[in-house]
């Protein structure tokens, strides 16, 4: 009796431990399918983003759009600093070409930034008396012109052309009042010892004539 009572407890541990066994499959079984899923959705999850393309879609747009306000800006500064030369910024002076009848008048940036001028400087000849003594407005050639772009420390000069008095009744001249292209502002430039005598009265035919800014010195075109 005693083995039988024990080969019943054995049989009861057997099959509790085959139960405990069943179990513990079952729940490694649901453990690893659990994991399984978390993989493949988190896979998924990142796939996705990766497909959709939505994280480097929003880095190249910003890049881009960085991009471009960099371009932007590079274009803004140099529309700033190629803007139109100003007459406070300039330094003139004048003298000879070595030319006869030819004076050549320089105008030095003096400002920091680049600056540009296109067309023609207005000159009126002004007389040893001053502001009151003034003779006749230069006139334009038909010589054609460019956009000039003078950089801080650079010049660019014109021609300033004149026919002499032979009557012996002309006007003298010492000074010229010069406005650069497209200002409203002028400078008195002394001819250092140059002097200009024109016929008093020239009629239709004026004696005096510019060329267009840009007959210069420097890297300046």
């Amino acid at each position: 009796m005693r083995v039988k009572k024990i080969s019943a407890l054995a049989l009861v541990a057997a099959a509790a431990g085959l139960s405990l066994t069943a179990c513990g499959s079952s729940d490694g079984t649901s453990a690893a399918a659990d994991t399984s899923a978390s993989t493949s959705s988190n896979s998924s999850a990142s796939n996705s983003a990766t497909t959709d393309g939505k994280p480097s879609t929003s880095g190249s747009g910003s890049g881009s759009k960085l991009s471009s306000e960099t371009q932007n800006q590079t274009q803004s500064d140099t529309t700033t600093s190629n803007s139109l030369c100003k007459t406070d910024n300039l330094a003139f002076t004048a003298a000879s070409s070595g030319i006869k009848n030819e004076i050549v008048v320089n105008m030095k940036n003096n400002g920091a930034n680049t600056c540009s001028m296109h067309g023609f400087a207005g000159v009126q000849l002004i007389g040893p008396d001053g502001l009151g003594d003034t003779g006749p407005d230069a006139a334009r050639t038909d010589t054609k012109g460019s956009t000039t772009t003078i950089a801080s420390g650079e010049e660019t000069q014109f021609l300033l052309h004149y026919i002499p008095d032979t009557s012996g009744h002309g006007k003298t001249y010492t000074r010229l009042s010069v406005t650069p292209p497209n200002e409203t502002v002028s400078e008195v430039v002394n001819l250092n010892g140059v002097s200009i005598t024109v016929s008093p009265d020239s009629g239709n035919s004026p004696d005096v004539f510019v060329d267009p800014v840009g007959y210069h010195t420097g890297s300046g075109k």
